[in-house]
């Protein structure tokens, strides 16, 4: 099976029968087994990041390259038991033209199997590996711009490919967040989106907040860049707030939901009727800041807004 039908077909296979709403949850983070003793009913879902979980040496490690943080998986499992639970990285820099790093796939597939298996594993539309870095695995710190055009979509779906045979699992490619716009490339991110959708490369993962990131910083309205996007392709939305610097709007993680944030989230979540999870991110370093009490406010917020979206029946998957 091929293309979008073969895409829902390997996404019905995720998706319970008994789930009747997008799951609410979490990316995971030092501070998340505490936010969840403050309410563990209110979190259903775990996204965790392969890259936060161990210490990565380069592919010219003499010995082991990838040395899991102490404690860490254990915990994430403590915390991800009786809940969904995804991956999310951002170490793969899939648009960029540098080869796929086949190690570091195999340490995320592995990371799976450890963790019971990620119902999908999501990666950032962005380029974030720096050639040449002066320390293993450089990341260039912001995500970069991407040039969306046939050389591009060819690295990503090719990459995408590779990937998913590891992994096992569907796909999600993320929006990015970015302080200027590129002007006349021959697809917008939508439309590139779209197409790897339609192809059956990947499904997507809508992050809401930095949509409103890049409108801050010059780009598109949220609202034009969802009405140009296929909504059957959403399968997880993100939520999370940032701060102004230099100038500039940051995706930070470092507040609540802005209020134009949650707008368009009530306004196109029940669309997505492929909707399967709402995640909020924050940074571990804002948690005493932000308070529990104000964060399982927010989980309360996205269970209301749980509520008002309605999946597509299970045959409707089957394609």
């Amino acid at each position: 099976m091929t293309g979008e039908a073969g895409l829902l077909a390997s996404l019905t296979l995720v998706i319970p029968m008994t789930q009747t709403r997008p799951a609410v949850g979490l990316l995971y983070n030092p501070a998340t087994p505490d936010l969840v003793a403050h309410a563990p009913h209110l979190v259903e879902y775990i996204a965790a990041m392969p890259d936060r979980l161990w210490f990565d040496f380069g592919p010219r490690a003499s010995g082991r390259r990838f040395h899991r943080t102490l404690g860490a998986m254990g915990d994430v499992k403590h915390v991800a038991q009786g809940r969904m639970l995804s991956g999310h990285g951002i170490g793969m820099s899939l648009p960029s033209a540098i080869p796929l790093d086949e190690d570091f796939v195999k340490a995320v597939a592995t990371m799976s199997a450890d963790l019971g298996n990620f119902l999908w594993y999501s990666e950032h539309l962005s380029v974030f590996l720096t050639p040449k870095g002066s320390v293993p695995n450089a990341q260039a710190g912001l995500g970069l711009p991407v040039v969306y055009d046939e050389e591009t979509f060819g690295i990503v779906s090719h990459k995408l490919q590779r990937v998913r045979a590891a992994l096992g699992c569907p796909l999600l490619l993320e929006n990015g967040s970015f302080f200027t716009p590129v002007p006349d490339m021959d697809m917008s991110e939508p439309e590139f989106l779209n197409r790897l959708y339609a192809e059956g490369h990947c499904g997507t993962l809508l992050d809401l907040h930095n949509l409103y990131v890049c409108w801050r910083n010059g780009g598109p309205a949220p609202a034009e860049y969802i009405a140009e996007l296929n909504g059957d392709s959403v399968v997880e939305i993100h939520l999370g707030g940032g701060d102004d610097f230099a100038g500039f709007y940051m995706d930070s993680h470092s507040s609540l939901t802005p209020p134009e944030v949650w707008r368009c989230a009530y306004d196109c979540a029940p669309r997505f009727k492929r909707l399967r999870a709402i995640t909020f991110e924050f940074q571990e370093t804002y948690y005493e800041r932000l308070g529990a009490d104000a964060l399982v406010g927010e989980l309360r917020r996205m269970h209301e807004l749980a509520a008002c979206c309605n999946l597509e029946s299970e045959a409707a998957y089957a394609g």
